[in-house]
């Protein structure tokens, strides 16, 4: 009986170990290095907001990152990508209000208001740079999304690095983990299944 409970013990640690190297072979550590001292624009990846329209904190990191990159000129432009997801609140709509409270210029805020998930917010994202003639740019959002956006940003064919929104305020290190975790299962089924 031990050796069959071992026998399966080892089974399962053969499995979930050949799956995680699956995983980091198709899912890269995400590129954090600058190339360069400024880009054309920042992609600011989505995220939901509150249930009466007001910008959400995590939403808030993201925006605020971007608008710093924006007002240390690391960036010209800003794109605010996502649709109404979670709510019928269209996240770009409520972004871009922000930022502009922030301090940054409406004449440098682009919309990108049909995202419903990260794929799209690059995706459609690298259509509106190339719209806008932009060569490179900036993905901003939390650390726990890294690694996902890296992934697409390199599926949308776009030149880019990645940069870190601090997480909000009362965000401990244990739903930072419970979020890594989640987004990087949702990844690895994803790939399974086909999509993206």
């Amino acid at each position: 009986m031990r050796k069959a409970i071992s026998r399966i013990g080892w089974m399962m640690a053969g499995f979930a170990s050949a799956n995680l190297a699956v995983f980091f072979a198709m899912f890269r550590s995400p590129k954090r290095k600058w190339e360069k001292e400024s880009y054309d624009c920042a992609v600011v990846c989505g995220y939901f907001a509150n249930e009466d329209g007001t910008p959400s904190e995590m939403m808030k990191s993201r925006v605020d990152k971007a608008a710093a990159l924006w007002k240390q000129k690391k960036v010209g432009y800003l794109i605010l990508s996502g649709g109404a997801v979670h709510n019928k609140y269209v996240e770009a709509e409520i972004m871009k209000k922000y930022a502009m409270e922030q301090g940054v210029p409406e004449e440098y805020i682009l919309k990108e208001k049909q995202a419903v998930s990260t794929y799209h917010n690059l995706q459609y994202s690298a259509k509106i740079m190339d719209n806008f003639g932009f060569k490179d740019c900036v993905v901003v959002t939390n650390g726990w999304h890294l690694r996902k956006a890296d992934h697409y940003a390199r599926r949308a064919r776009v030149e880019y690095v990645m940069a870190e929104a601090s997480n909000p305020k009362g965000m401990g290190w244990f739903r930072c983990f419970l979020m890594n975790i989640q987004t990087n299962f949702c990844m690895y089924l994803n790939m399974w299944k086909g999509y993206y």
